[in-house]
């Protein structure tokens, strides 16, 4: 969590309002590694270290929607996260991994945040949201590229994938599009609930 704890401390060292926290980092599908935190590496790099930047940085959204009436946190998920039935005993892999299980899992724990942190910040001025960018040309799949039929098929779909540009589409309209300011916590994909 070192990252996470030096980026907010240099954000509150600056003294700036904060009116969107978008929550967007991400690895997939990577063969089971422990960060240097005890954790399961996708569980902290795609969940918990978003929770934990959100955290510490939501008395500053606070504050400046207590004067903007319009504060945002947005979590970028993916439909993945309804792949598979949840097994909150083995959270932690410590009954079992799989790389292809535990992306989803970690996807599905950002939209699980959305809606249990929204009920907390009712009449407060922030909206919190979920969403979906699309399948897009990234860097994300890199966790698969020693599986040859994963590698395959990422090359195989790479002319229907969106590209970056209309992937951040969803996040861009989840932060800014003044009509979103509902204080209710809604899935996006599309643009869309």
């Amino acid at each position: 969590f070192q990252s996470t704890k030096d980026f907010v401390s240099a954000f509150k060292g600056r003294n700036l309002p904060l009116d969107i926290l978008i929550n967007n980092a991400g690895i997939a599908w990577v063969p089971f590694s422990k960060t240097a935190d005890g954790y399961e590496s996708q569980l902290q790099v795609n969940h918990l270290s978003h929770f934990l930047m959100t955290l510490e940085l939501l008395p500053n959204i606070l504050e400046t929607a207590s004067t903007s009436g319009d504060g945002r946190i947005v979590f970028v998920s993916s439909t993945v996260h309804s792949w598979f039935n949840w097994e909150p005993a083995n959270m932690n892999a410590e009954q079992s991994y799989s790389r292809i299980v535990f992306y989803p899992y970690s996807k599905l724990y950002n939209v699980m945040t959305t809606y249990a942190l929204q009920r907390r910040l009712r009449n407060v001025g922030v909206t919190v949201s979920a969403l979906h960018p699309g399948v897009i040309v990234t860097e994300v799949v890199r966790g698969f590229s020693d599986i040859a039929v994963m590698k395959f098929g990422a090359w195989l779909s790479k002319p229907f994938l969106r590209n970056t540009k209309d992937g951040a589409a969803t996040t861009i309209n989840c932060a800014v599009n003044p009509e979103l300011n509902t204080q209710e916590a809604f899935y996006y994909d599309n643009c869309a609930p």
